[in-house]
């Protein structure tokens, strides 16, 4: 897959487990919107020990609570649907629609750096949390040489700049002690 493909691709969520006797699979998806799926023909698998996701052609969606129920193309078995549990699914951005207004792909925010409206550096944003209720940005600090948990509400995240690569938090010690 050329490096501007795999640019293009958007963490999507993961594969949980099995589901039914066919190959299905169930994935739960970052962001808690399962439908963003409806219409997608393709997803892609990070399977370990590859460096390329592996694409998979889409035979069934079912939108099921939180959770979206795949059929992959070429998984037809529980123990093949079992191989794939634990991994993460992507989509290509433009099968997705546009995030709306103060909505992200996690994998725009993962990498951006991390100051206080104070203009202090705390590191850079490692991984998202989907804690139910709302996303939990995982920041990791170099400096400090430790991670902190940024709940991402308007609250404690001021500003999001894609285009800077920042994210601006309220300085709020408990967070950061």
């Amino acid at each position: 897959m050329p490096e501007n493909a795999k640019q293009n691709l958007v963490l999507y969520g993961k594969i949980t487990k099995r589901h039914g006797l066919y190959g299905e699979v169930k994935v739960f998806a970052f962001g808690g919107r399962p439908e963003t799926l409806s219409g997608v023909k393709k997803v892609y698998v990070e399977v370990s020990g590859r460096k390329e996701p592996r694409k998979f052609i889409l035979s069934r969606i079912k939108i099921q609570k939180n959770t979206a129920i795949l059929k992959l193309k070429g998984v037809d078995t529980p123990e093949s649907a079992d191989g794939l549990r634990d991994l993460h699914v992507l989509v290509e951005r433009n099968d997705l629609r546009p995030p709306g207004e103060d909505e992200y792909y996690w994998s725009d925010l993962i990498g951006l750096r991390v100051r206080t409206s104070l203009g202090e550096n705390i590191g850079e944003v490692k991984d998202l949390i989907d804690s139910g209720g709302h996303d939990i940005l995982v920041i990791e600090s170099a400096e400090r040489k430790r991670e902190f948990l940024v709940p991402f509400v308007s609250r404690f995240v001021t500003t999001v700049d894609l285009d800077g690569s920042t994210i601006t938090v309220e300085s709020v010690e408990e967070l950061l002690e």
